[in-house]
C-alpha cells in the first residue's frame, strides 16, 4: 500500500518460518504457539504502517497452507521458497537491493511485537534525524572555579547515517551492562545509542548497499554479534553507523527472557486476537 505524498518511503521485508517455534528454543509468552504468534506480530506491525507510505515482503519459508493463506488476505509481495535460516537472510538482502537509495527498508523477523505508534515514532525519527549528531570528544580542566576546555575529539569525519533498532532490550538496564550512550529525542519519543541488534533493524537503502559486505557475510550462521560489531560505532563513527533503540520500546522480542519493559505487551496480544 501507498499513501499518496507521504515520506519516507518504508518497505518492510517480513521474513517468516512457522516449522520452528524458537530457533534456541526459548519459551514464548501467553502461552502463544508459533503460528498465532505470527499472526499477532504481523497484524501489529500491519497496524501501526497504516496511513504512512509502504511495501510489504513477505519472505515466506517453508510456510505452511495456513500461514500463505494468511498472508495472502493482505496486499502484500509474497516470495515464496525453501531457504533455512542463513539463505533467508540473504535473500532479504537481495530484496532490499531493488528498492531506491533514498527508501527504507525494514528487515524484520517473525517474531516482534509492535505497539500502535510504533511506525509513527520510527518515521518521525527519520524525518529528525538530521538533528541527531553525536557530539566530540571534549577534554576540560576546572582552572580558578571555570571549566576550560583543553581540546575535542571528533567521533566522526562524515555525520553518521541511523539504523533503528525497535526494541528496548531489558538487560540494558542490568548494571553489569550499562553504558553511557548517547541520547536524543525527537519531537514525538526518545532514543538511545545501542551497539547490538537481532536481524530485526531498519535502515536506509543506500547503507544496504554500501554495507552490502558486512550484511553478507553475518548470514553465515545467523552471526548477529558479527553484523552489530561491524555495522555499528560506539564511541567512534568512522565508516560505521549510529543505532537507535526506542524508550521505551515500540515492539518487543516475543521471548519471556527478553521481553521489553514499560510496554503492556498482553494487553496488545488479546486485543489482536479478536482481529486475526
Amino acid at each position: 500500500m501507498n499513501v499518496a505524498g507521504a515520506n519516507p518511503k518504508i518497505n518492510i521485508i517480513f521474513r517468516s518460518c512457522d516449522l520452528v517455534n524458537a530457533v534456541h528454543n526459548a519459551p514464548r509468552p501467553f502461552n502463544l504457539d508459533k503460528k498465532t504468534l505470527i499472526k499477532l506480530c504481523f497484524k501489529s506491525l500491519h497496524n501501526a504502517l497504516q496511513g504512512f507510505n509502504y511495501h510489504i515482503v513477505v519472505l515466506g519459508d517453508n510456510l505452511s497452507p495456513e500461514m500463505k493463506a494468511f498472508f495472502l488476505n493482505f496486499d502484500i509481495e509474497f516470495v515464496e521458497g525453501v531457504f533455512g535460516n542463513d539463505n533467508s537472510i540473504r535473500e532479504t538482502i537481495k530484496i532490499a537491493e531493488r528498492f531506491n537509495d533514498d527508501e527504507w527498508v525494514y528487515f524484520c523477523e517473525d517474531d516482534y511485537l509492535h505497539t500502535k505508534d510504533a511506525m509513527q515514532k520510527i518515521v518521525t525519527l527519520i524525518s529528525e534525524k538530521e538533528t541527531i549528531q553525536p557530539s566530540s570528544i571534549k577534554i576540560k580542566q576546572l582552572l580558578r572555579k571555570r571549566k576550560i576546555k583543553l581540546f575535542s575529539i571528533p567521533r566522526f569525519f562524515t555525520k553518521p547515517n541511523i539504523v533503528v533498532f525497535p526494541t528496548d532490550y531489558p538487560d540494558r538496564y542490568e548494571q553489569e551492562y550499562s553504558n553511557r550512550d548517547f541520547i536524543f529525542h525527537t519531537t514525538n519519543s526518545h532514543w538511545r545509542q545501542v551497539y547490538d541488534t537481532t536481524f530485526t533493524f531498519l535502515m536506509q537503502v543506500k547503507d544496504v548497499k554500501r554495507k552490502r559486505r558486512t550484511l553478507w557475510k553475518s548470514a553465515n550462521k545467523a552471526n548477529d554479534r558479527y553484523l552489530s560489531n561491524n555495522l555499528y560505532g560506539k564511541s567512534f563513527f568512522f565508516n560505521k553507523l549510529l543505532c537507535l533503540s526506542p524508550m521505551p520500546s515500540v515492539a518487543t522480542h516475543m521471548h519471556i527472557e527478553t521481553m521489553s519493559p514499560l510496554q503492556d505487551w498482553e494487553g496488545i496480544v488479546n486485543e489482536l486476537k479478536a482481529e486475526i
